[in-house]
């Protein structure tokens, strides 16, 4: 968790060449930015590219909080915005595949700008700025650069195997490829077309157990205008009130091969959920 030190007395020492470099401010709305980089050729990227991107995010008392490689699914892409009114992209502009730099901004423009949310979490209710590392892995195209895709479908495929070996739960896999932990074996669920409202109640994580959403007994109230993710909406039709399930979700049925908007859940990546329906109308 140390390695960030090192990296920023290379940025310092590096200061002078990149500065050359890159001739630009380095300063952007009150975002700063310190650019290392690797390669020669500059390489301008264009708005709405998407990149590849590896990223660390640290508080202002230098606690990593996240990092994009989750489990070994290094899946963390960026699309570059207008940097008006996003500007935490500016200095991507400046950047080259490859490109390491550090960048220190005010974190409502980090939340707002990576995480799309204007929320602020308890652990940041006292920092002013959050710290980011992050280096260009690669400029792609999320529709056609199709072995690239394969290679992350292979990666969920492995993390789903894992986690059965690891944990060698019971499950069956129904025909929309969910894996069903609770209960077993899997009823004759009742087939409904339509909800017009139900009260639910959730919790949902990634497969190496840590939690990604959380709805208490209280619930959630559900309809068919206000779906949730394909799976989960799937599985609410299915159940009894009263009734629980324990399913593990194949990414299309999830956030798909995009991810989560929010970048906090990476493109093809299974989740498991525990879910309860509470109400039903």
């Amino acid at each position: 968790m140390y390695w960030y030190y090192f990296f920023f007395v290379v940025l310092l020492v590096s200061c002078q060449s990149s500065t050359q470099k890159h001739p630009h401010a380095h300063s952007y709305q009150n975002v700063q930015w310190q650019l290392l980089a690797f390669e020669d050729t500059t390489k301008s990227f264009q708005k709405n590219t998407w990149l590849w991107v590896s990223a660390e995010f640290l508080t202002d008392k230098d606690s990593a909080f996240w990092n994009s490689n989750h489990e070994g699914a290094d899946k963390f892409f960026l699309q570059l915005l207008d940097t008006l009114s996003h500007p935490f992209y500016y200095p991507f502009y400046f950047a080259s595949e490859n490109d390491s730099f550090m960048i220190i901004a005010p974190k409502e423009v980090v939340l707002k700008d990576v995480f799309n949310t204007n929320h602020c979490p308890s652990f940041l209710k006292n920092d002013k700025n959050i710290k980011c590392f992050l280096k260009i892995k690669k400029q792609i195209n999320l529709h056609t650069d199709n072995s690239f895709l394969y290679s992350f479908q292979k990666n969920e495929e492995q993390i789903i195997n894992h986690f059965l070996k690891k944990n060698n739960p019971l499950y069956q896999q129904d025909s929309n490829q969910i894996i069903w932990l609770e209960p077993l074996p899997i009823p004759p669920f009742k087939n409904r077309e339509h909800i017009k409202e139900a009260t639910v109640a959730y919790s949902g994580y990634f497969l190496d157990g840590r939690m990604i959403d959380h709805c208490d007994s209280l619930g959630i109230r559900y309809n068919d205008t206000l779906q949730l993710i394909e799976g989960l909406n799937y599985v609410i039709k299915k159940l009894n009130v009263g009734q629980s399930a324990k399913i593990i979700l194949p990414s299309r049925l999830a956030f798909g091969m995009r991810g989560s908007f929010n970048k906090t859940i990476p493109p093809y990546t299974p989740l498991l959920y525990e879910i309860k329906l509470l109400q039903i109308q």
